[in-house]
């Protein structure tokens, strides 16, 4: 090689060496920046409902909103309140108090636009607030911020969704985010990337990418109007002057300037992510796997394949150039729906999976992920939530039968057509004797024992009547998943099958489709942070954290 062509390859690489500490920094910074914005917001981001104060009752759905003054004043979406309705309102410090529903704008021309809602918590105190900001200074594709709390999820603390401004103001008034919404977000606060709100949730389309915000300005204009408690059907004649935003100069310079921006470096771990396929239910399965190397306490060097296990069925195999290859299953862990596969055949790449080191990342809101799936494609987002418990609600068995209440003996009070309990020969008036062996003696045990198991599992049940005592292993059905005509659940995909029932996890933003579960998660420093295993709604994808699979894999391989 000559000299000339030496120095061209080592200024090449110079070069890129630059290049990709500069798009470093610019992410770390990008990081730090949401980072704060997050901290600022997210202590006034509320979730409420209906209350009514003597009987001491929720009377309404939960919706979302956020706290603007120290005394506490009440943002939300005009459909979710009305005016002089009393409300409970909960902050994600844990703290508790009554607000009042002032007043609202819905023009009877437009309905469901402005869709301006204010209230005032009634309780005396000092409480957390974040600032309001300007919607007239809004630029398109700035970054922007969502935390508010999506009813089906049905957890104290919000979560956390990042995106940018598609339209600044689109034909009806509305700014329209990124920010994926649905049900129980509704005036929820969207903010800017200095923590300040700049729209509040109202409405959504089909698509994933159409979110629509009622500009904050509205509540600036007609903030005297709305201190009284009354339905305005148009626009109030009382007008407050609106002050232009003092950081509208430095949101120009910075949108020019492309620095929040970033170009994501992403450390691709190489071979990271795999197809698995198998047979269920009589058909071929295709679900996403990681690619995991390990050693062993005594050296041995292994490499596995982790995947979700309610979508992988029999001869479990995988393709190297169109050969299929089988994979040797070594364990199960139905509560975390996971399932693991030893390789015989060794591959280039994967993720170093370090067995003695479970807590090495942490789960803090606002951190910038990725996933990548089989093709290499690297699908961004953000950590959503800390970590939680998601009860087992769409995922419980299906026995198809209900007992009398407070009997004992329990008795069958409701067999359904169809069911297991009615195909295994159970019928209305029998007596409960036990289950897989464990005596029933009163009601209150039925259900609680019929929920520590799950779809697919076969329990023997023992019950008698006049004719005396019968036995019956019969196997346990899923529900199904429920159908509704709401934009929020006909997102590309939908919902995974078993989508909870899960302890100690964490959701993000990014799409992934129910049948491309099973890729990895890293932060964007290429740390391994868990496996896509369900998704949950159009707002939330769950992860399985690097602390439960450290756990699984250490199990299984002992």
């Amino acid at each position: 090689m000559n000299n000339y062509i030496k120095v061209i390859l080592i200024t090449v690489v110079m070069l890129s060496g630059l290049n990709a500490a500069a798009q470093k920094k610019q992410v770390a910074k990008f990081q730090e920046t949401i980072t704060e914005a997050v901290k600022k917001a997210y202590p006034a981001s509320v979730r409420m409902w209906g209350f009514d104060v003597q009987q001491n009752q929720r009377t309404s759905a939960q919706f979302s909103g956020v706290v603007v003054s120290a005394d506490g004043y009440i943002l939300t979406a005009a459909h979710t309140i009305l005016p002089g309705k009393n409300y409970k309102v909960f902050f994600p410090d844990g703290r508790e108090c009554i607000a009042l529903a002032l007043g609202k704008i819905d023009n009877k021309e437009t309905p469901g636009i402005p869709d301006v809602g204010m209230m005032k918590i009634t309780d005396k105190g000092i409480y957390p607030f974040a600032e309001m900001g300007y919607s007239a200074s809004l630029v398109k594709n700035e970054p922007c911020i969502s935390i508010s709390y999506p009813e089906t999820l049905n957890q104290t603390l919000p979560t956390l969704r990042l995106g940018n401004i598609a339209e600044v103001k689109n034909e009806y008034g509305f700014i329209r985010s990124t920010c994926k919404m649905e049900p129980g977000d509704s005036g929820g606060p969207l903010f800017d990337y200095y923590g300040r709100v700049i729209g509040l949730h109202s409405a959504i389309d089909v698509s994933e990418e159409m979110n629509f915000e009622i500009p904050v300005d509205l509540y600036r204009r007609y903030w005297t109007a709305l201190n009284s408690e009354r339905l305005y059907t148009a626009f109030p004649e009382k007008k407050d002057s609106v002050k232009t935003d003092p950081l509208s100069s430095l949101l120009q310079k910075e949108s020019k300037q492309k620095t929040l921006h970033p170009d994501f470096a992403t450390p691709i771990v190489k071979n990271s992510c795999f197809l698995i396929n198998s047979m269920v239910k009589g058909k071929n399965q295709e679900i996403e796997a990681i690619l995991l190397n390990v050693k062993t306490a005594n050296g041995t060097k292994k490499q596995l394949l982790l995947s979700k296990n309610t979508m992988v069925g029999e001869a479990a195999h995988y393709d190297v150039n169109g050969i299929a290859v089988p994979i040797k299953l070594i364990g199960k862990d139905q509560e975390n729906d996971l399932v693991l596969f030893e390789l015989e055949q060794r591959i280039n790449g994967g993720i170093d999976l370090n067995i003695s080191d479970s807590n090495s990342v942490k789960i803090e809101m606002g951190k910038l992920l990725y996933s990548i799936d089989p093709s290499g494609k690297v699908m961004h987002s953000v950590l959503g939530s800390t970590l939680f418990n998601l009860p087992k609600i769409n995922s419980q068995p299906y026995l198809g039968a209900m007992v009398v209440y407070n009997s004992s003996p329990v008795q069958f009070s409701l067999i359904k057509e169809g069911s297991p309990a009615e195909k295994a020969g159970i019928k209305v008036g029998d007596e409960l004797i036990s289950i897989n062996g464990k005596l029933i003696k009163k009601a209150s045990e039925f259900a609680p024992e019929i929920l520590k198991y799950w779809a697919g599992d076969e329990l023997t049940f023992e019950w008698g009547n006049g004719s005396g005592k019968m036995s019956k292993t019969l196997k346990l059905e899923g529900r199904g998943q429920s159908v509704f005509n709401h934009p929020a659940e006909k997102f590309e995909g939908g919902k995974s099958e078993r989508r909870d029932g899960f302890n100690a996890i964490f959701t993000h933003d990014t799409a992934i489709k129910a049948n491309a579960c099973g890729s990895p998660v890293f932060d964007w420093q290429g740390h391994f942070y868990g496996i896509n295993i369900a998704r949950y709604s159009r707002t939330t994808t769950v992860v399985v954290p690097k602390k439960t699979i450290v756990e699984f894999v250490l199990k299984s391989i002992q």
